[in-house]
């Protein structure tokens, strides 16, 4: 009776309420001080059986095969050939002649050497002729002349004797130069996608880790609305980061292979070929400083870029330009020195020893009336040279500004990952604060999707300011002018 009572007063009895199901998480990095800084648990590789390079390959590799580079190369061997034709108008210049009809025998040498300082021309003409039916023993003639003719005003000089010549070497000094400014920026671009391709990867891994966070997040939601938990508001919370996330891996995959496909065409590849980037780690450790002051930069770049010396004598050309314009105003005034010596034989040793040698100096002048074509073209060169002065100074103007933006994005890039490692930090740990909460039923889900967009986030933001920092390192050196293929790319 005692315990009956008992019980009636104790009421009716509930079963204890069920522990709520763990949520499963995703293995954190420790949060202590002393626990060492984890930007992935894990990293994307290359693909199974595709073939890998490491970056000074792949620079190795584009120089031989890249086609905008064979391009450069091929105008810069047209260059060379133009140059080599140019040249070839200050050799001797040797035409031999020969006609033979029924009335005569004529053999002709005509000689003719461009004076390349002074503008003159030297021609020597020898000829030798027979006619066996000429009435009388004299049925050999032979015939020298001798000519020298110097320009006094328009024509006269090294700038009007070389114009052409020189504009050939300058042509083929620009093609130089152009050259090795494409294997300069060819190497960036390769070291760009290179480090793209790794920035992808880690960007993938980060989608994959998200992804099943948020996968376990949903199944330990849908585990807590079944015993009332938890509304359908966590579930609907958790199956839209499930998608989100899954969209995002996407998306990464799609950017790696556009990547891929990237790297391969700078190598001159097709893009379907087996060939990726090595896995390559990078490191988190930056250098704190730059190793030289921005005013020493700058003046290194201005004395050392091949595109401003390139510049400064596109000025010196436009220079020349003008001189000979100008001097194609003055008339034209030879003076020629000329020596003929002619004689007639029964042969042609008896006829050149019994020539008659003769000496001629006379003057040739002349002047057109209509000089609207000379005129057009004096202005002309002067307008392309006062331009070519302001594309010069223009040009130190942008590669100063250039110079100045490469330093201020190294240091902005270091500052950045230093503040996003700490970014990276905090977001694991609230992460991991927001994963127990939900555990312990102290708060919904909400916390959880936040904390988790808040870490992909971060580790996006500094993988690509990783990736960032090693092409901005590599285009410094190159707007500097300071970037040496070879041992920047180096084996």
């Amino acid at each position: 009776m005692l315990l009956s009572a008992t019980l009636a007063a104790a009421g009716p009895q509930t079963p204890p309420a069920p522990a709520p199901p763990p949520v499963p998480t995703d293995p954190l990095p420790d949060a202590s001080p002393d626990a060492p800084f984890v930007v992935l648990e894990e990293a994307v590789g290359p693909a199974p059986g595709a073939v890998t390079m490491g970056l000074a390959e792949a620079v190795a590799a584009a120089l031989q095969s890249n086609f905008a580079l064979l391009q450069a190369a091929d105008s810069l061997t047209s260059a060379r050939y133009r140059y080599s034709a140019s040249m070839a108008q200050f050799y001797p210049k040797l035409t031999p002649r020969f006609q033979r009809s029924s009335d005569d025998t004529i053999m002709v040498v005509d000689a003719r050497q461009a004076l390349p300082w002074t503008g003159g021309s030297l021609t020597a003409n020898a000829s030798f002729r027979s006619v066996p039916d000429v009435d009388g023993p004299l049925s050999r003639s032979s015939n020298l002349t001798l000519t020298l003719s110097q320009p006094l005003l328009r024509g006269f000089g090294p700038n009007a004797s070389l114009f052409n010549l020189r504009n050939s070497r300058r042509d083929r000094e620009a093609r130089e130069r152009g050259l090795e400014l494409e294997r300069q920026r060819l190497a960036v671009d390769v070291a760009r996608a290179f480090y793209q391709v790794l920035e992808q990867r880690t960007l993938l891994a980060v989608a994959r880790q998200s992804l099943q966070r948020t996968r376990n997040l949903q199944r330990a939601s849908e585990a807590r609305l079944e015993v009332g938990l938890v509304s359908k508001l966590d579930v609907y919370r958790a199956q839209l980061q499930a998608s989100q996330a899954e969209e995002s891996m996407v998306r990464a995959e799609a950017a790696l292979q556009a990547a891929l496909e990237r790297f391969r065409f700078l190598l001159g590849l097709s893009p379907a070929e087996p060939l990726e980037p090595a896995a390559v780690a990078l490191p988190l450790d930056l250098p704190e400083a730059l190793p030289e002051a921005l005013p020493v930069l700058v003046q290194r770049a201005l004395s050392t870029r091949l595109d401003l010396e390139d510049a400064r004598d596109q000025v010196d050309d436009a220079r020349r330009g003008a001189s000979l314009a100008k001097q194609n105003l003055l008339p034209q005034l030879d003076l020629n020195l000329g020596v003929t010596k002619e004689g007639f034989g029964t042969s042609f040793s008896s006829a050149w020893k019994a020539g008659d040698q003769r000496f001629n100096i006379f003057f040739t002048a002349s002047y057109p009336i209509e000089r609207s074509t000379d005129l057009v073209g004096k202005a002309l060169a002067d307008v392309a040279l006062t331009g070519v002065r302001r594309q010069l100074r223009q040009h130190e103007l942008e590669i100063e500004s250039q110079v100045r933006s490469a330093v201020r994005e190294l240091d902005q890039v270091r500052k950045s990952v230093e503040l996003q490692k700490q970014g990276v930090d905090v977001a694991q740990q609230q992460l991991r604060l927001a994963t127990l909460r939900y555990q312990r039923g102290l708060a919904s889900n909400f916390d959880v999707v936040d904390a988790e967009s808040s870490l992909v986030l971060a580790r996006s933001a500094l993988v690509g300011l990783l990736t960032r920092y090693h092409i901005a390192r590599v285009e410094l050196l190159r707007v500097t002018g300071e970037l040496d293929v070879a041992t920047e790319f180096k084996e």
